[in-house]
């Protein structure tokens, strides 16, 4: 449709016959970005301290990593860890370690203890990766694992290094909102997300931040990403 020269009597029809025209392209050069997030439901610790189980496991159930045994998977991937059945990570051991030795070991082990294939992750470490990372692994379907230090809560003695897992997104890379599953139960008005700026998505533990917020105030400090099995 050409939008000039209009005749004399069809200005106004041609004018807002183009006007439309030109809005419905520009609509479909331009779309609007929703959220994207990947099918991994959040679930609460089943104690103190166990949060790093529920990270473990939410990324062995997404790849369909399956349980050795004993006990439920949080307790199976405790004791591939420590040998013990008592369901726990060492205690001088972050969070974050203990996941990403999961990730690194676990999803072999479980397959050759079934007679299957050995099924190796690949994976790459970093200490923070961009926005543009981001949606790039997201888009490519695969979670990011993230160690944060928030400050410490009332009670506690000191900051903990914490491993979180994004797991969604929502904006561009300008303004970027990243989607958390943490499985740690905060005491009420005391989530380092509510506290700058976030809100939550899911009460089992799904959150929504900024990436600048995420990344100063929870003092983002490594990643594991790029994880997919071999």
């Amino acid at each position: 449709m050409a939008c000039f020269g209009y005749g004399s009597w069809a200005t106004g029809f041609k004018a807002a016959a183009c006007a439309g025209f030109l809005a419905g392209t520009l609509a479909w050069a331009t779309p609007l970005r929703a959220e994207t997030l990947l099918d991994i439901d959040p679930a609460p610790e089943t104690g103190p301290g166990q949060a790093w189980a529920g990270i473990a496991e939410m990324i062995m159930v997404y790849y369909d990593v399956p349980n050795t045994g004993p006990g439920d998977m949080q307790c199976s991937l405790a004791y591939f860890l420590t040998g013990t059945p008592n369901c726990y990570k060492e205690q001088g051991e972050s969070e974050f370690n203990a996941v990403s030795r999961i990730v690194k070991g676990y999803p072999q082990f479980a397959h050759e203890s079934f007679g299957e294939i050995p099924i190796a992750m690949r994976w790459e470490a970093a200490k923070i990766i961009t926005p543009q990372d981001i949606i790039q692994e997201i888009k490519f379907e695969r979670p990011v694992l993230v160690q944060i230090e928030p400050a410490p809560n009332e009670g506690e003695t000191k900051a903990e290094k914490r491993a979180v897992l994004i797991v969604g997104f929502d904006g561009s890379a300008d303004n970027l909102q990243l989607i958390i599953n943490d499985p740690k139960v905060y005491p009420p008005t005391q989530s380092p997300y509510l506290e700058f700026g976030g809100k939550v998505r899911d009460q089992s533990g799904q959150y929504q931040i900024g990436y600048a917020d995420f990344q100063s105030f929870l003092k983002w400090s490594a990643t594991l990403w790029k994880i997919k099995p071999d």
